[in-house]
């Protein structure tokens, strides 16, 4: 209830069409974990489905890791997920993320899975990663070992395309 009101009151200021969330079901945080994340997620969406939200972005997996994790040992059922947003009368955009390469993005966007692939990473070590992807050119490795490290190296110092 309370990220509804939250929802709900950010809407009402700036707008619903300009006004946007991101859930993560099944991603464990501080040693937390939704037991059974479907049926939870699936109220929600359904919740936002007359809202006029501009988007929904949803992490498919652990953020930052695997795609396929799940504490109640059955995997997540995304695209039931998506449905029930829109059968609710959901119409804002649905943005997938977490380990997409380009050819899954592509692949979900043209399967209907999603209306666009949203990339974290991959833009860190990549700063013309839109250009990358267009191209279809080798992206830059991410070097992990220099992420949260305080400083502009790793974030600001990787190459761009020629």
């Amino acid at each position: 209830r309370f990220l509804l009101e939250v929802v709900d009151t950010v809407a009402k200021e700036i707008g619903a069409g300009r006004t946007g969330i991101r859930l993560s079901p099944v991603t464990p945080a501080n040693d937390i974990a939704e037991p059974a994340p479907q049926p939870l997620y699936e109220y929600v969406v359904k919740q936002f489905g007359g809202r006029g939200l501009s988007f929904i972005h949803v992490v498919e997996g652990a953020t930052g890791g695997p795609r396929d994790l799940s504490e109640s040992g059955s995997p997540f059922d995304y695209d039931a997920l998506r449905a029930a947003y829109v059968n609710a009368g959901g119409k804002g955009l649905w943005i997938a993320n977490n380990g997409y390469t380009r050819e899954t993005a592509i692949e979900a966007v043209a399967n209907g899975k999603a209306d666009a692939i949203a990339f974290g990473r991959p833009f860190i070590a990549n700063p013309d990663l839109v250009r990358r992807l267009k191209e279809n050119a080798e992206l830059n490795a991410l070097q992990p070992e220099k992420l949260y490290g305080g400083g502009a190296e790793g974030y600001t110092d990787y190459p761009a395309l020629a």
